[in-house]
C-alpha cells in the first residue's frame, strides 16, 4: 500500500465530517482531530492535510512554523549546524528556522501497512520542496513510548537530548539538509 494511492488535499470544512469517523487507536490525537485540526488551521496555528480514499481519511499531519532556539544546548549541539557553512563564528545564528509536526495519525484500518514511514518522507520531501521560506530543520515532540521512537529513529529523526528522556515526550529533528 502506497501514500499515492490515495488523494492528497488541505483539510476544509467541505470535508470536515469525515473527520469523525477517523480513529488511529489514541484517543487525544483523535481528539485533536476531530475537534481542534479545522479551528487551529482557521486561526493560522497549525495546518493540517489528509490522505483520503474515496470514503475515509487514511492518515493526517499538522504542521506549523517554528524555529530551533539557544536553550542551554552543548556547544557541540550547534557545532553539528555549522561545520558544513562557512559562517564565522561572530556571526552564527543561534536560532534555526523550522517546521514543526504538531500532529500525526494513521486510520487504524490501515496501520502496520508501511504507511507512517512513507508519510514521514513525504513530510520531509515535501516541506523540503514545497515550503517556500527557508527552513532547516523538521521537529516533533514524540511520544515516549517504544513504538513511536522507533518509527521516528527508523526515519532519520535523532534525538535533541538526553535531558527528556524519561519524560512523556522526546524533542527530536531531522536536519532537511540531508535531502541536498
Amino acid at each position: 500500500m502506497f501514500l499515492s494511492d490515495f488523494t492528497f488535499s488541505s483539510l476544509s470544512i467541505d470535508g470536515f465530517d469525515s473527520v469523525n469517523d477517523f480513529d488511529c487507536n489514541d484517543e487525544a490525537i483523535n481528539q485533536f482531530f476531530r475537534n481542534e485540526a479545522l479551528k487551529y488551521q482557521i486561526q493560522k496555528i497549525t495546518n493540517t492535510y489528509i490522505f483520503k480514499d474515496e470514503l475515509k481519511i487514511v492518515a493526517f499531519f499538522s504542521i506549523s512554523n517554528d524555529c530551533l532556539r539557544d536553550l542551554g544546548y552543548e556547544q557541540s549541539f550547534w557545532n553539528r549546524f555549522h561545520r558544513k557553512v562557512k559562517i564565522p563564528n561572530r556571526k552564527r545564528i543561534r536560532q534555526y528556522p523550522a517546521v514543526k509536526v504538531t500532529r500525526l495519525g494513521i486510520n487504524k484500518e490501515y496501520q502496520n501497512q508501511g504507511l507512517s514511514h512513507q508519510l514521514l518522507d513525504f513530510i520531509k520531501g515535501w516541506t523540503f520542496i514545497g515550503h517556500k521560506p527557508a527552513c532547516r530543520l523538521l521537529i516533533l515532540d514524540a511520544y515516549n513510548q517504544s513504538k513511536q521512537r522507533q518509527i521516528y529513529e527508523k526515519n532519520d529523526f535523532v534525538y535533541f537530548s538526553d535531558s527528556d528522556k524519561y519524560k512523556d515526550n522526546r524533542f527530536m529533528y531531522f536536519d532537511l539538509m540531508r535531502l541536498e
